[in-house]
């Protein structure tokens, strides 16, 4: 085996099928770069989080193990010219591949739930707004939604399952038509995501929802109140209940529960799942914060938050290609079994990415020592500094100072 091929971020890469994702037409005319290279050198970048295309270009120049991976050397303009016209649905097909590996593995480590979970949210990049008027929403904002469903495995660990971007005028329930699919799943959703003409056909559909509703949501009709457990201060009510506004009311009955939390706020919970006590659905909806950290995390990580470039076909690209490098990362956690959160072994990779790949191994399996008992409180305080004086910088009393 050749030195390049022991080279963690090509081993990790291998994780990827590229090339069932490569095509002549895809490349036609193409003198630098082709598809498997492009989707390569986008998701290092994603991985090592490189700023721009600039800071990409001076990567691959002054690496040739990296030039030998992708197949050449690029400029920042022929990066940009690629991503604006590569076809999305290309690195939609290679994200969905990564997933159902995902699932794989998942299921051979038994960490598949019998009942499947998903929590459904949507989140938004800003964009400016002379470079991308097409994602006009208001006069202060332009931007797009990455409307996304997570799948919660028995473990506790989350992965994005599916994701849908669109532009930022598209609203939270109008993205759940392409998420909340399956009936035999149960399903997480917060406030933006109410809709009673959407909620009375989950109801037909018998779907498994979970959803937080307003205050401002009332109540037409109480077809049946039960007695919450006295136990249980924080649970308020449960009840069998018709919501509706001004506007419209709900064909069919949904559960109502409502809580407080342990800092005193109240959810009210609309809800399908009769079969469940109060208190499970109470704590069912506390896992829907787990899609909070995951765009949290993305924006902080990858090269997620701020773009390459502008135009349409870029960005959803650009969205693309984040969430295989987090699926990439994913996966090689649960093939490897490491006790290491995703964020430490990406941190790793970024160290390791052009260096041995057993070495990689080795940092990524390496077992705490000792554990830490935090910093110590003294018994005295330290001696203060013997210097006569340390005077580094032009100091003037203040007025109340000097009258004190």
């Amino acid at each position: 085996m050749s030195v390049p091929d022991l080279l963690t971020i090509r081993q990790c890469l291998s994780l990827l099928p590229l090339e069932d994702f490569s095509a002549p037409c895809l490349d036609y005319g193409v003198r630098k770069l082709n598809s498997v290279g492009l989707m390569k050198v986008f998701i290092i970048a994603q991985l090592c989080k490189w700023e721009d295309l600039r800071r990409i270009q001076l990567e691959v120049e002054a690496d040739p193990l990296l030039q030998q991976e992708i197949g050449c050397s690029i400029s920042a303009s022929q990066l940009s010219r690629r991503i604006e016209h590569f076809p999305s649905c290309v690195l939609e097909a290679l994200c969905h591949s990564i997933i159902l590996r995902i699932r794989q593995t998942a299921a051979s480590q038994k960490k598949l739930p019998k009942e499947p979970l998903f929590i459904v949210d949507s989140t938004n990049l800003r964009l400016p707004h002379q470079l991308a008027d097409w994602t006009y929403v208001t006069k202060h904002r332009s931007g797009v939604k990455v409307h996304t469903r997570l799948a919660v495995l028995s473990d506790g660990s989350c992965f994005p399952d599916k994701i849908v971007p669109s532009t930022g005028n598209v609203s939270d329930y109008e993205g759940s038509d392409l998420l909340v699919t399956d009936a035999n799943a149960t399903y997480l959703l917060d406030r933006g995501y109410v809709s009673y003409r959407r909620m009375d056909r989950w109801l037909l559909q018998e779907c498994r929802f979970v959803l937080r509703i307003n205050g401002h949501h009332a109540i037409k009709q109480v077809l049946l109140e039960t007695a919450t457990d006295p136990s249980d201060s924080l649970l308020l009510r449960d009840a069998i209940v018709y919501l509706g506004g001004s506007f419209r009311w709900m064909e069919h009955p949904v559960r109502l529960v409502e809580f407080h939390d342990e800092q005193g706020r109240l959810y009210r919970i609309a809800t399908s799942r009769f079969d469940l006590s109060a208190r499970e659905i109470a704590n069912l909806y506390r896992q829907r914060w787990q899609i909070e950290l995951f765009f949290k995390w993305m924006k902080q990580h990858l090269k997620f938050a701020t773009l390459y470039s502008y135009k349409p076909q870029a960005v959803w690209n650009h969205i693309l290609l984040a969430m295989t490098a987090y699926c990439l990362m994913f996966l090689i956690r649960m093939t490897a079994k490491s006790p290491k959160t995703t964020w430490e072994l990406l941190r790793l990779l970024r160290v390791y990415a052009f260096r041995n790949w057993e070495a990689f191994q080795k940092a990524m399996n390496k077992p705490v020592k000792r554990k830490t008992k935090g910093r110590q409180r003294r018994k005295e305080p330290p001696e203060p500094l013997k210097a006569k004086s340390c005077h580094v910088a032009l100091v003037k009393p203040s007025k109340k100072q000097r009258q004190l």
